[in-house]
């Protein structure tokens, strides 16, 4: 799962933006859609409570019945609705479930207009009106006892039945008769609730673009600042970044190009150390060599020379190590097969055992005489270790591997790990005889980071080592 997730600012903070502005657009969707809802429904059952008021001062003021009869407004159709005086109120004969804010308000409603009640009853439910609705005889459209539609109310285009709100409105009247009201208004349609969809998407997409864009503009400093930190003390000056961006922004890019001014200054004065300590090393050992040529026995001045090699060689492998990440060789995109090419053929001409197996065109940024020197250090491992070296060179996606093999002891698996540090080597086996200071694998280990790769080692089946460099492919930009 969390390999799925973003792991940049801009794609961190979408994912948080977003999901927080989903989470409150929800809720606040939610909260509109309940307040437009009672909204709506205030104003269907206003104007029905206030007719019902309305009809109710002349109904309160009839005189009682007389002789059993019920009187002269038992059922008429009147504005917007049906009304009726009758022994028992149609919500409690119909177990109709009763509203009681909705009861509030008309209690309200009658004492604002001076009527006395001591009950009332209240109640609202959706309804489907059939086809032909309002095409009958009573005064307000409907069929007899029945009201009429509610006003520019008609069939919908598809020919489905029209959606409406009964209001159900009742009071006992003090001769302890109910005078109630049946009235229709349109139902809200769901065109509302897609509008105030819309609007909450639409503000949920402004928004989250506000916050990317934002976001956006942060992490633009923060890149460069990731590839510079990448390259810095890989040249003689300082790796600098354009100071750009917000306040805390622009002071870690102040921080960081101080930091890189700081480094390069102590990476020159440790070159210069080197050099000099180099050129004060090499003159000494040149000299004592020169001296031993005459000493004798041969044997005893075969091991001293021996000797002075081997600190000349362990002196220059300690200066080129210091030097990788800091090589003045311009980088050009060239086909490192045929570089590899050409180190192989160098070695077959001297009559060395090594084979160029697979020579795959691959393109990438390479200083060629550093790259050379990671090569040949791991063919003379293989020759020292092994007897022979097998190169190949392919693809895989946007990566070339250039591999060399051989047949030797290996590594020991618990120390593979650390075969690429400074004077670590392998085992018994590998004895100074025929092996350095423990330097060739770490230097080819830093010229392959410095041509942004890696190097990687497997012991192979049923013996040998495979040492593996892995670079970026670089297609050529046209001219």
């Amino acid at each position: 799962m969390k390999r799925l997730l973003p792991r940049s600012i801009p794609g961190q903070l979408a994912l948080v933006m977003a999901g927080a502005l989903l989470i409150a657009s929800l809720v606040n969707f939610v909260l509109l859609l309940g307040e437009r809802q009672r909204a709506g429904f205030i104003e269907q059952s206003g104007p029905a409570i206030a007719r019902f008021v309305y009809v109710g001062l002349d109904v309160f003021e009839a005189p009682p019945p007389e002789g059993g009869r019920l009187a002269i407004f038992d059922r008429r159709q009147g504005p917007g609705g049906r009304y009726q005086v009758s022994k028992n109120n149609p919500i409690d004969n119909n177990s109709v479930e009763r509203d009681a804010g909705l009861e509030q308000r008309l209690r309200d409603a009658l004492v604002n207009a001076g009527l006395s009640t001591s009950e009332v009853r209240a109640s609202s439910r959706v309804i489907n009106l059939p086809q032909g609705f309002g095409g009958g005889g009573g005064r307000g459209g409907g069929p007899p006892g029945r009201p009429g539609p509610p006003p520019n109310a008609g069939p919908e285009p598809d020919g489905s039945p029209l959606v409406a709100r009964e209001i159900l409105l009742a009071a006992k009247i003090p001769d302890g008769r109910w005078f109630s009201s049946s009235s229709f208004s349109p139902e809200l349609n769901g065109a509302d609730v897609v509008l105030l969809g819309v609007s909450t998407f639409i503000t949920f997409a402004f928004v989250l673009g506000a916050a990317l864009l934002v976001a956006r503009q942060v992490s633009r400093p923060l890149n460069d600042l990731a590839d510079a930190a990448l390259r810095v003390g890989a040249a003689g000056k300082p790796e600098e970044v354009p100071v750009r961006g917000h306040g805390d922004v622009r002071q870690t890019l102040e921080a960081f190009n101080a930091m890189s001014r700081r480094v390069s200054q102590l990476l020159n004065e440790k070159d210069v150390m080197l050099g000099a300590l180099g050129h004060d090393l090499r003159t000494p050992l040149a000299s004592l060599r020169i001296r031993i040529e005459s000493m004798e026995p041969e044997a005893e001045r075969v091991k001293a020379v021996r000797t002075i090699e081997e600190a000349s060689q362990l002196l220059e492998d300690i200066l080129e190590l210091s030097r990788q990440g800091r090589s003045r060789e311009p980088e050009r995109t060239m086909d490192i097969a045929v570089l590899v090419q050409d180190i192989v053929e160098d070695y077959s001409d001297t009559g060395a055992p090594v084979t160029l197996e697979s020579g795959e065109k691959s393109p990438v940024a390479c200083r060629p005489v550093l790259f050379g020197r990671a090569m040949r250090n791991l063919i003379d491992n293989a020759i020292a270790y092994g007897g022979a070296a097998r190169v190949f060179v392919s693809r895989a996606g946007d990566k070339v591997l250039v591999r060399v093999d051989d047949d030797g002891p290996g590594i020991p698996s618990d120390m593979l790990a650390r075969a690429t540090d400074p004077f670590v080597r392998g085992d018994s086996s590998r004895s100074r005889e025929t092996g350095g200071a423990g330097l060739g694998l770490t230097l080819a280990d830093a010229i392959a980071k410095a041509h942004q790769g890696s190097l990687r080692l497997a012991n192979r089946t049923p013996n040998g080592l495979a040492a593996t460099i892995e670079l970026p492919v670089s297609e050529p930009k046209p001219a």
